[in-house]
């Protein structure tokens, strides 16, 4: 079976919940990232040299430990099952490519520079902290403006692998001083997403039963 290693706050997380919601069955284990051990006490670094999480171990030994490719991989799945869950578009069509777009913004645009808020020298350099405040603030005014606008979701009618990751993402904020108030269309957004009973379920499920998604 295909292991998924993941923290429940991390953008890990999105691959936790996309799999949960498709109904597919990864075993699962915690990374303790302050350490790099995981659950079991295996140091991480021996399974994923990055020591980043999400990483997922197919059945054939290959190792994924990107986030995107990680969720592209639990998109296709789903697409397989043609009565269960769909969290995306086909491949080879241009929704596809838009999705793939979207995920790329959130994963190279909007994570790195609220994860930068997480590293001690911005937290106690208030300059630091008001620069990165400003780029910021420009990557929220695209998101909200040519993203999400006023929708519930940020591709198509339904919730889709862009959307478990961007909400965790967004989730971050808080952990970080940031106040989302200023920005009412990515609130609005986030707090939707927060409270779709099978997004709650997935995070349940990581708090109290996290050996599989499902």
């Amino acid at each position: 079976m295909v292991k998924l290693y993941y923290t429940p706050t991390s953008c890990g997380a999105s691959s936790f919940i996309s799999a949960f919601i498709t109904g597919i069955n990864f075993d699962c284990e915690a990374v303790d990232l302050a350490t790099h051990t995981t659950e079991s006490g295996i140091d991480f670094y021996t399974i994923n040299p990055k020591g980043n999480v999400p990483t997922l171990i197919l059945d054939d030994g290959t190792i994924l430990n990107e986030n995107i490719a990680c969720l592209e991989y639990i998109l296709d799945l789903s697409l397989q099952n043609k009565e269960g869950v769909k969290i995306g578009s086909d491949n080879n069509t241009s929704e596809r490519y838009i999705l793939k777009q979207h995920l790329s913004f959130v994963a190279t645009e909007l994570h790195p520079v609220i994860g930068m808020f997480f590293n001690p020298s911005v937290k106690s350099d208030k300059y630091i902290r008001e620069f990165l405040l400003t780029v910021f603030d420009k990557k929220m005014k695209y998101l909200e403006s040519y993203m999400i606008q006023d929708k519930n979701f940020i591709h198509g009618n339904s919730f889709t692998i862009v959307d478990a990751y961007l909400h965790i993402v967004l989730g971050w904020t808080g952990y970080v001083g940031i106040d989302l108030n200023k920005y009412e269309n990515a609130l609005k957004y986030k707090q939707f997403i927060d409270n779709i009973p099978e997004v709650k379920k997935a995070k349940n499920r990581m708090a109290f039963f996290p050996k599989t998604t499902v």
